[in-house]
């Protein structure tokens, strides 16, 4: 494996398998932190989240390829969304760039690979002597983690190559027409690209049409609208109130771009 870690961050993005709130508590993301720091004690670590959607790698990969765009260069992201932790899924070891990626392999990653293309990547296999010591369910702390102070310290853990385009989630397309999160507002984030709709007209969620708005001083108070968020995804929101909420969101929930007449969905 190649070995060009310069810096010192390791990103965390994750979501363990208790639902909200109590991953968001307790000893579980200090756990990780530790174990990372046990191997690299100068590494820096951003927690970047600990909501990922729950228990849903399909959505979180596509909050985490979008997330990527503002991560820093040099960086090791620690990417656990892990239903399927301590079954046979494989635990993978991703490189772009200057970047690793530790994560399992259930699609988490597969859209960092589509976006970079598939020649621009490395994929590899965590050998199977990372999972002997590991829990049941907590290979966050036991595998990732250790693993990611590894890299920050230049070193190659023990791995064997493995095929990019025969990563789980390798067929999942570009762009997901669904709600893929909604935070603390209730303002719901889709796995669609602004940049891809430019004659958007609004977006059906249900059988209600919430048109475009550059942002939430545009319309008055309580107004539904859409927009590009600052990650370039379309988002619903609703100025001073919860979005969500007013439309019985969740994770998954469909969404449909109403364009002009004879103009597609992307450009």
């Amino acid at each position: 494996m190649r070995r060009d870690i310069h810096e010192h961050s390791c990103i965390l993005f994750h979501r363990l398998q208790q639902p909200w709130p109590l991953s968001s508590h307790g000893p579980y993301l200090g756990q990780m932190e530790s174990a990372v720091l046990a191997v690299a004690p100068q590494a820096r670590i951003i927690n970047l989240m600990n909501d990922a959607p729950f228990a849903n790698p399909r959505a979180s990969a596509y909050l985490l390829a979008a997330l990527n765009n503002y991560l820093p260069e040099n960086a090791v992201v620690v990417a656990v969304v892990d239903p399927g932790v301590g079954g046979s899924r494989k635990a993978i070891c991703l490189n772009i760039g200057d970047r690793w990626y530790l994560g399992p392999d259930n699609g988490l990653l597969s859209l960092l690979v589509s976006n970079a293309g598939v020649e621009n990547c490395f994929l590899a296999g965590l050998h199977e002597s990372y999972m002997k010591a590991a829990s049941a369910s907590f290979h966050g702390r036991d595998v990732f983690a250790p693993v990611a102070g590894l890299l920050v310290n230049g070193q190659s853990p023990d791995t064997y190559p493995l095929p990019v385009d025969g990563m789980a989630g390798a067929s999942w397309p570009g762009e997901l027409a669904e709600v893929i999160y909604l935070d603390g507002f209730g303002n719901a984030m889709t796995g669609l690209r602004m940049r891809n709709l430019r004659d958007l007209q609004g977006v059906v969620v249900g059988e209600q049409l919430v048109k475009p708005a550059h942002t939430f001083s545009s319309v008055p108070a309580g107004a539904l609208f859409c927009y590009e968020n600052s990650l370039g995804l379309l988002e619903i929101a609703a100025n001073g109130s919860n979005a969500g909420r007013i439309l019985g969101l969740e994770i998954g929930s469909p969404v449909n771009p109403h364009m002009l007449p004879g103009r597609s969905k992307n450009p």
